[in-house]
């Protein structure tokens, strides 16, 4: 089965919601366009697309035995890096918690 593609809504560099074309197929309007202003077919960016999450695994025997302290300075890095890269703008915050 062929996955229906996702239009997103960009409004000055930043996407802003998703226009629901599988609605539109399904309502028989085939390539019809998304209506910002009355908002037909136009949904909400989902909660899954707006953070990214993982987990951080060692076996590393040294760098297993680090200090919380020393895993949060290297997720500093982290996000200090992720947020002055090519893709910082693309971010509105980064954050980085040792659990």
């Amino acid at each position: 089965m062929a996955m229906m593609r996702e239009n997103c809504i960009i409004i000055r560099n930043t996407v802003t919601s998703i226009c629901n074309a599988a609605a539109m197929a399904a309502g028989g309007r085939g390539n019809a366009m998304c209506m910002t202003g009355d908002g037909t077919n136009i949904l909400p960016i989902p909660p899954t697309a707006l953070t990214i999450g993982g987990t951080l695994t060692t076996t590393n025997i040294i760098m297993a035995n680090w200090s919380r302290e020393m895993w949060q300075s290297v997720l500093n890095r982290v996000v200090r890096t992720l947020a002055s890269g090519p893709f910082g703008a693309n971010f509105v915050s980064a954050s980085g918690v040792v659990a």
